[in-house]
């Protein structure tokens, strides 16, 4: 890495610890059906992708996961499978967040949806204290109400724009190899972080 003035972080695997196939097995459980038959259908609806790019608001999606899987899930069930797969924010990272907020602009980039991001915001009320996950950042850009998506290449497009800073002078780190390529061909350095190796803190030394 060369002198950078900004940094862009991905959320998911970077910031909170994930785990998606909880969220295919915790479907699983109340359905009744197999975890591979309901992975394949959300793979061919492509749910994630078309939730997480505003295609729907949150009652819509509720709905369609109801028709995806071919069961009568209440909003609970939906939304308590659907969070299933969000983990923890180690205190480390958190403590990591306040102090690059201090030293750069901080950006978050993430692929992800308002369920998500209100569960999200009530983990860490009540194990950090803090409010909202967009308080730890200059600006956070959420793809869902971006209407865009990582890898392509407008989403990077729009956060150069937004922040007025050029690519070349953004850290980006994220665990999705596509969306590193994406990011490095049109200039921003960056990290291919990979969560079982590596922990966010790793890349700095304060």
């Amino acid at each position: 890495m060369s002198n950078y003035k900004a940094i862009l972080l991905d959320f998911g695997n970077v910031i909170i610890n994930i785990n998606p196939e909880l969220t295919t097995k915790a479907f699983a459980e109340i359905s009744g059906k197999s975890e591979q038959r309901i992975a394949q259908k959300l793979i061919d609806s492509q749910l994630f992708r078309r939730y997480e790019s505003g295609m729907f608001d949150d009652d819509e999606f509720r709905e369609i996961v109801r028709q995806t899987i071919g069961y009568p899930f209440s909003d609970e069930e939906v939304d308590r499978a659907w969070n299933s797969l969000l983990l923890d924010i180690p205190n480390k990272r958190v403590e990591l967040l306040i102090e690059l907020k201090g030293r750069f602009p901080l950006f978050l980039l993430s692929n992800t949806n308002h369920i998500h991001i209100q569960a999200s915001n009530k983990i860490l009320q009540k194990r950090h204290g803090i409010s909202t996950l967009d308080s730890l950042f200059n600006k956070a850009f959420y793809s869902y109400e971006m209407g865009l998506w990582k890898p392509d290449e407008d989403i990077y497009k729009q956060v150069i724009r937004e922040t007025g800073f050029a690519a070349e002078d953004i850290l980006f780190i994220d665990d999705n190899e596509l969306n590193i390529k994406s990011a490095s061909s049109l200039g921003f350095q960056t990290i291919h972080h990979h969560p079982e190796e590596k922990d966010l803190s790793d890349y700095f030394d304060f």
